[in-house]
């Protein structure tokens, strides 16, 4: 998260509120506050929503954003594996 729900920069607890909201999640919520994702990504958090895959070491594969935007990322998943 880059933002609370106060529009303030996101903080540990909007993390916590979050999780809870969505029902205690199996994955790690973030708080970047100070922006540093987009730093480090290709991300750019105009467009929503921005997604990157990930391989299970944390190596971004690709970025993309947009809605349906998943299905190309799953192509480059499996071009990454060698499944295609």
């Amino acid at each position: 998260m880059y933002e609370g729900g106060s529009g303030n920069p996101a903080t540990a607890a909007d993390c916590e509120s979050y999780a809870e909201t969505i029902g205690d999640p199996t994955f790690p919520v973030f708080a970047d506050g100070s922006r540093l994702i987009v730093d480090a990504t290709p991300m750019t958090q105009l467009v929503h929503p921005e997604m990157c895959a990930l391989t299970p070491d944390m190596t971004i594969i690709s970025c993309s954003s947009g809605h349906g935007s998943y299905k190309d990322m799953l192509d480059d998943i499996r071009e990454h594996a060698g499944l295609e």
